[in-house]
């Protein structure tokens, strides 16, 4: 598979990796992620189209900026989308999905796919704030992780598994590192999503069916932030559908992108 670089606005150098071919969908991961996110799902999309992934900004082999806000990463979704040629689909977890929901503003997008975006920031205790970051200052990349776990209701069972793939939690250390700073941009998101109005882009919601983290939108809510969206449960899922059931994570997609690939 193609490995590649993307420049962002402010000369941030995105490490990219693209593979398959058809019509373009990038995708866009959480806070603890990387290009590796997606690896058991990219496969399965890259038969109906090239699928381009990347890390963010200061994560797995991508450089970081000198300051870093919300607007930083969708600047950097929509290089990355300029780079796949444009008219893509796009599809983001978690906060990855927020910057992906604020790029559509800019994009010419074929479809939007979005998994469990954290519309409900505001109602995170800021006591768990405050200790991931000192969990992350004192070099404790494990401590920092249970807690983000807590915070995005991941169960005890799935971060065994996880804890039981070295090289996954691995990645998974390093990317925790730089979840304070995106935790800390949660006034701007809220700004931003007070006076967000949803593109008319053909949007697909997925959410896990386990899911019951307060900072997730309930259907309802969901329903009414983004009326004309598609709303799709994952039987017997949480917060990582494409790592615990990738083959009907990816049918998911692939049967939404398909019905909006004119």
């Amino acid at each position: 598979m193609p490995d590649t670089t993307v420049t962002s606005a402010d000369g941030t150098k995105l490490a990219v990796r693209h593979s398959g071919q058809g019509s373009p969908i990038v995708l866009v991961h959480g806070a603890n992620g990387d290009l590796d996110t997606f690896a058991l799902i990219e496969g399965q999309l890259a038969e109906r189209h090239s699928v381009w992934v990347y890390s963010r900004r200061g994560r797995g082999g991508s450089s970081d900026g000198s300051d870093y806000t919300l607007g930083r990463e969708v600047e950097d979704v929509l290089a990355v989308l300029d780079a796949a040629g444009g008219n893509a689909h796009l599809l983001g977890h978690s906060g990855g999905a927020l910057y992906c929901l604020f790029a559509a503003e800019a994009a010419s997008l074929r479809s939007l796919v979005l998994y469990e975006p954290p519309f409900n920031l505001d109602r995170l205790d800021p006591r768990l704030v405050d200790q991931v970051q000192a969990a992350v200052d004192a070099g404790d990349p494990d401590r920092a992780l249970e807690i983000v776990f807590c915070i995005v209701g991941i169960a005890d069972a799935e971060a065994q598994i996880l804890r039981s793939l070295e090289p996954v939690w691995e990645r998974l250390r390093d990317g925790v590192r730089q979840a304070p700073r995106e935790i800390h941009v949660i006034d701007q998101i809220t700004d931003r999503l007070r006076s967000f109005t949803p593109p008319e882009i053909p949007t697909l919601y997925l959410y896990g069916q386990e899911t019951d983290a307060s900072v997730f939108a309930t259907r309802e809510e969901v329903a009414n932030r983004l009326p004309q969206a598609q709303l799709q449960g994952l039987a017997g899922q949480r917060h990582l559908a494409f790592a615990f059931d990738p083959t009907s994570f990816a049918q998911s997609v692939l049967v939404f992108t398909t019905a909006h690939d004119d």
